[in-house]
């Protein structure tokens, strides 16, 4: 819609909807957050993780487990109704199954569309300078605890901390060093003991040339790998710090201190 023009309700209506699931469940139209009560919610919710068409028993099912599968059925409807009288065209159903509507926008699968372009190396070098690095930096629909999303909320994190870690290791290849470690970093807060992400931020430093920084970082991890789980760095890593580290050892070796004589009294 055009700048300006008064969200009605029958420009809600007209207006593509944008449901986002990362960082928090959210659904737009027309500019305006929409309400729904939290069932309605989590069937939305559960339609984007299955990215197609669900069966109504099998979508009941999954979200009210511990009813029977008439109630079950029946809170989907209510839910289902609710959502429709809300916002058309959110969602579309058949006589057996419910599905999200064609025009609705979903961050969640541009968020996995642009993870999927990082890993294959789709992009060109201006491509990913313009990154919309938010995509890859919110969790999945935190604060929920179903059952459902347990896998899919594990994936999710899986998934986007390899795409930073591809991301910074491209940015490292064209110069971009900057937004290269924030990106490494944002892949290090995802899980800490990750040693890919881990060797994408010494890449970064190394290759600005700000050798303290990759060392201070190659120590932090190193400690912090021994005292969770008694392993050692990779040869991998090892490698990568290994001018670093040599340069370490001989600013810390001991030199000879210089010999002094004297001359001896004459006789």
């Amino acid at each position: 819609m055009e700048a300006g023009a008064a969200c009605t309700p029958e420009a809600l209506a007209g207006a593509a909807p944008a449901l986002s699931v990362l960082g928090g469940f959210r659904l737009r139209s027309c500019g305006v957050a929409v309400a729904l009560p939290s069932n309605a919610q989590r069937v939305l919710g559960l339609l984007v993780l299955g990215g197609t068409s669900q069966r109504r028993e099998v979508l009941a099912g999954r979200l009210w487990t511990n009813t029977s599968q008439e109630r079950a059925q029946a809170n989907l409807r209510t839910a289902v109704w609710r959502v429709r009288q809300t916002l058309p065209g959110v969602v579309d159903c058949s006589r057996d199954s419910v599905e999200l509507g064609a025009t609705v926008t979903v961050d969640y699968q541009a968020m996995t569309s642009l993870a999927e372009q990082l890993l294959h190396r789709d992009l060109k070098s201006e491509e990913l300078r313009q990154v919309p690095f938010g995509l890859l930096a919110s969790d999945l629909l935190p604060g929920w605890d179903e059952d459902w999303l347990l896998i899919e909320r594990e994936r999710h994190r899986q998934l986007r901390m390899h795409a930073l870690e591809a991301l910074s290791t491209q940015l490292t290849d064209i110069g971009e060093y900057g937004l290269a470690v924030d990106c490494a970093y944002a892949a290090i807060g995802i899980e800490p003991l990750c040693e890919s992400a881990t060797h994408a931020l010494l890449r970064a430093c190394l290759a600005e040339g700000n050798r303290a920084q990759a060392l201070r970082q190659f120590d932090r991890f190193r400690h912090l790998l021994a005292d969770e789980t008694d392993l050692r760095p990779s040869p991998q890593l090892m490698e990568l710090m290994g001018a670093v580290l040599a340069g370490v050892g001989k600013a810390a070796r001991p030199t000879r201190p210089p010999a002094y004589h004297t001359r001896r009294p004459a006789s």
